[in-house]
C-alpha cells in the first residue's frame, strides 16, 4: 500500500512507470496523453491500469486527487471500438459535476481515437439526450438516476457492454442509489470488466462491490479513506456564529487568496453568503444542488477558468471536482459527516501539491473538530485573526498602492480641470475627510450584514460515546495520578517524622 502523502516522495526515489512502457498501449491514445502532459502514472495509475489492460476486474480504494479517472479512463479507451454501433462501455458517477467532469477528461483522452461519447445526467431535456443516444455512442458516462429513466423507457441498451465503472462508490450509496445501481447491473451482460472505485471501504461498500466484480478481481488500495493529505496545511479559527462573517471579511481582506472554496452545509447559507460577499464587491459565485444543471456548468465553468475568485458552495462540490488553480479551501461551516472533511480539504493538495484548508469552529463543536482530527489523522491547529493594527497597516498599503496607481495613470494630466475645480472648493483638509470616509464606509459596510444563523455541529452516536469514555478515563487517570502523588507527600511527611 503507497500512501497519498508519500506521492511526492515516491516519485523521487521509485521513478514512476512512464505510459509509453505500458505493454499493448494504443498509439492513438499514447499522442493525446503527451499532449496534455500525461508522462508517468501516479501510485493508483502504476497499481491499476497494467492490471485493467490484462482484462482483471478492480476495486479500488483512493481518495480523490490522485488521478483515478485515468486509472479507468485509459484501459476503457485502449479497448474502444470506434466502429461498434453499440454501448459497450458505461461510466457512472454520484453528481452531475462528476460525470461532466469525467466527460471531458475522455473528451481529451480520447482526441484521436474517433471517440462517440454520450453524457447522460439529469437537469438536462430528454430530447437533447435522445439525439446524443441516436447517434449510437460506444462510451455512456452520467447519474444513475437519468440512466435509470432511460431504461426503464426501453430507450437504451446494454446487452454489448465490455466495461462498466463505479466512480466514487461510496458516495452513490450515501446518496441513496443502491436501487438504480442494482437496477442497472441486472440489465448488463455478464461477460464484462468491472472498474469499483471508492474512498472509503466499510460493509456496505463491500457488499456492492461482491455484487460487481469477479472473484479474481484485483484489490489495490493507495490509502485510508479518511486520511487527509499531509501536503495540506489544516487550521482552525474559534469563533461565534454571529462573527463568522465579519472573521472572514478580515481574513479575505488581510490574506487575499486568489483562489478559493468556501464550503456551506445549507443551499441558503450558500445564497446568503455568496449576495453578502458580492455586496461588498468580492468575485464569488454560488453553487448547490437546487440550480439548474445548464447554470450548474456556467458556473462551474467561470470558476474553472478563473473568471470568478471564490466559488460557495454545498456539498455537491466536495467530490471528484478537478481545479488546479484553487489555493483555499475554507469550511465556513463543518459538516457533520467526517469524510466529507476530507473530501472537501481534497480540493486542494491534489497530485502532492500544496494546499491550505481552514475550518470556522465554534466553542461547542471543538469536540466535533478532534473527532474529525483523530479519525482523519490529521493536525489541526488554532490561528487567530490578524490585529485590528495588522489590518490597518495592510489596508493602508493597499490604498495607497491604489492612489500611485491613480496618479501613474493621470501622467497627462487629463482631468487638470477638475483638479482644479475641487482645490478652488474645498481645502486639502476638506478632501481628506471626503476620501477617507469613502473608503472608511465602504470598509465597514460588512458590519451591517447579518446571515440566518445555522446550528452547531456536534458529535453523534458512538463518536459521542467514545469521546465520554476517553473523558471519563482521562479523568480517572488525573484521579489516580493525584492520589498516588498525595499518598507519596503522606508517605515522605511520615517518614520525616519519624
Amino acid at each position: 500500500n503507497i500512501d497519498i502523502n508519500d506521492i511526492y516522495l515516491y516519485s523521487i526515489i521509485n521513478k514512476y512507470m512512464k505510459f509509453n512502457e505500458l505493454k499493448n498501449i494504443n498509439s492513438e491514445l499514447l499522442k493525446s496523453l503527451s499532449e496534455i502532459n500525461f508522462e508517468t502514472l501516479s501510485p493508483i495509475q502504476e497499481k491499476t491500469i497494467p492490471y485493467a489492460l490484462e482484462g482483471f476486474d478492480i476495486i479500488a480504494q483512493a481518495p480523490t486527487g490522485t488521478g483515478k479517472t485515468a486509472s479507468f479512463g485509459i484501459p476503457i479507451l485502449n479497448n474502444l471500438n470506434s466502429e461498434s454501433n453499440y454501448i459497450e462501455h458505461l461510466v457512472i458517477a454520484p453528481t452531475r459535476e462528476l460525470s461532466m467532469q469525467i466527460y471531458n477528461q475522455f473528451i481529451k483522452l480520447g482526441k484521436y481515437l474517433n471517440l462517440k461519447i454520450a453524457l447522460i445526467i439529469g437537469g438536462v431535456s430528454y430530447e437533447k439526450q435522445f439525439k446524443e443516444l441516436s447517434k449510437k455512442p460506444n462510451i455512456i458516462i452520467g447519474t444513475p438516476g437519468r440512466i435509470n429513466d432511460f431504461i426503464k423507457n426501453k430507450k437504451i441498451n446494454f446487452d454489448h457492454i465490455k466495461t462498466f465503472t463505479l466512480d466514487e462508490a461510496d458516495e452513490l450509496l450515501n446518496m441513496g442509489f443502491k436501487e438504480e445501481i442494482e437496477a442497472i447491473i441486472s440489465n448488463l451482460n455478464s461477460d464484462h470488466q468491472s472498474f469499483f472505485f471508492t474512498a472509503t471501504f466499510d460493509e456496505k461498500i463491500k457488499n456492492m462491490a461482491k455484487k460487481i466484480v469477479k472473484d479474481d478481481h484485483k484489490n489495490i488500495e493507495i490509502s485510508s479513506g479518511l486520511k487527509t493529505s499531509q501536503t495540506i496545511t489544516q487550521e482552525y479559527l474559534l469563533v461565534k456564529e454571529k462573527t463568522k462573517f465579519v472573521s472572514l471579511i478580515k481574513l479575505l481582506q488581510y490574506y487575499k487568496p486568489k483562489s478559493l472554496v468556501i464550503f456551506c452545509r445549507t443551499k441558503k447559507r450558500v445564497d446568503e453568503l455568496c449576495d453578502a460577499l458580492k455586496q461588498l464587491d468580492f468575485d464569488a459565485i454560488g453553487l448547490h444542488g437546487d440550480i439548474a444543471q445548464k447554470n450548474r456548468s456556467f458556473i462551474m465553468n467561470q470558476f474553472r477558468n478563473n473568471k470568478k475568485q471564490i466559488l460557495v458552495t454545498t456539498d455537491v462540490a466536495a467530490r471528484g471536482i478537478d481545479i488546479h488553480h484553487i489555493e483555499w479551501i475554507i469550511n465556513f461551516d463543518l459538516p457533520q459527516e467526517i469524510e466529507y472533511y476530507t473530501h472537501r480539504i481534497g480540493r486542494v493538495g491534489r497530485n502532492g501539491m500544496s494546499g491550505y484548508s481552514l475550518s470556522f469552529v465554534k466553542i461547542d463543536e471543538i469536540e466535533h473538530l478532534r473527532e474529525i482530527e483523530i479519525r482523519t489523522n490529521s493536525q489541526i491547529k488554532e490561528i487567530f485573526l490578524p490585529k485590528e493594527e495588522e489590518i490597518y497597516q495592510k489596508w493602508r498599503i493597499q490604498i495607497d498602492e491604489k492612489f500611485q496607481k491613480i496618479l501613474n495613470q493621470n501622467e497627462d494630466n487629463q482631468f487638470s480641470y477638475l483638479e482644479n475645480e475641487l482645490m478652488e472648493k474645498y481645502t486639502l483638509h476638506d478632501l481628506a475627510t471626503i476620501i477617507a470616509h469613502y473608503l472608511l464606509q465602504d470598509k465597514h459596510k460588512y458590519k451591517k450584514i447579518n446571515l440566518t444563523p445555522e446550528p452547531s455541529v456536534i458529535l453523534k452516536g458512538q463518536a459521542k460515546i467514545r469521546n465520554i469514555k476517553n473523558r471519563i478515563n482521562k479523568f480517572n487517570h488525573n484521579s489516580r495520578s493525584n492520589n498516588s502523588k498525595n499518598n507519596n507527600k503522606q508517605n515522605r511527611r511520615a517518614k520525616w517524622q519519624k
